[in-house]
């Protein structure tokens, strides 16, 4: 589960968010939020808007905007790959992680033995 996401300072004045309703640039940032922690490389699906707060009419707002896209089983964000980590990504990291974590507890086992 990704820890973080990549916000551009100047998200809110984005012309495409300060389109938007305050409700609903919270709930399309609710959005990017959602889809990287739960690594879905910018799909959200229809049961998560809850979580997000966000209702099917400001759903349709954020795509008029060209921010979303209705998709089967929910919304994709537009260009999420653009600015976020893709799932690959994160997964590539946390293997190369594992793997320095693996030679390092090899090194240390290797040190205490050697007298």
């Amino acid at each position: 589960m990704a820890e973080w996401a990549r916000i551009d300072v100047a998200f809110f004045r984005h012309p495409q968010v300060s389109a938007l309703k305050p409700a609903e640039c919270l709930g399309y940032l609710a959005m990017i939020l959602y889809a990287q922690e739960h690594e879905t490389d910018g799909h959200v699906p229809h049961d998560a808007l809850r979580w997000c707060d966000v209702k099917p009419a400001q759903a349709k707002a954020m795509q008029a905007a060209g921010l979303v896209d209705e998709v089967f089983g929910g919304w994709q964000i537009i260009g999420f790959l653009n600015h976020q980590r893709s799932r690959a990504e994160m997964e590539a990291d946390r293997n190369k992680a594992r793997e320095r974590m693996k030679a390092a507890r090899e090194r240390r086992s290797q040190s205490e033995v050697a007298p």
